[in-house]
């Protein structure tokens, strides 16, 4: 069964788990979703903070619990990591995944940092499939290659 990736650092946002759901159910797809707790570059500073913590928790049972509701196959990960860019592309080429779900709102990242995503970008050995969210909840933005690639 075909994987996608769904990376999280920061801020809960229904919307695009909402369709990144839809996605994996449209395509038959197991959703990988990986919650990354940021740590200090620099070894022995201080500790994750405790919200950070916090918030990917609700991130996992909040997708978990809409998952389960919809019927929709997914697999729970969360880490630990100096590297937040660096774990999504490693965790997305050691579980196969077909590609990683990016969401922007108004230029803005979602789910992950703009600088995260940005970095994405930067490298195209991955799939990267990039929404992008409408102000309104009234519909899914268009995903273009998607289809076709996970066709294959």
């Amino acid at each position: 069964m075909t994987s996608l990736l769904l990376p999280f650092t920061h801020g809960v946002d229904a919307s695009a788990i909402n369709y990144a759901l839809a996605l994996a159910q449209r395509f038959h797809s197991t959703l990988v979703v990986l919650s990354l707790i940021r740590l200090p570059e620099v070894p022995g500073a201080r500790k994750p903070r405790l919200d950070a913590i916090q918030q990917s928790r609700d991130f996992l049972e909040f997708v978990q619990h809409k998952a389960a509701r919809q019927g929709i196959p997914i697999v729970r990960v969360e880490l630990y990591a100096r590297h937040p860019v660096r774990s999504i592309r490693t965790l997305a080429q050691e579980m196969e995944c077909a590609g990683i779900l990016l969401f922007v709102h108004r230029g803005a990242g979602v789910l992950l940092a703009t600088a995260e995503v940005k970095q994405l970008l930067e490298d195209d050995s991955l799939p990267l499939y990039i929404a992008r969210l409408p102000s309104n909840e009234s519909g899914f933005p268009r995903l273009r290659g998607l289809s076709r690639w996970l066709s294959r």
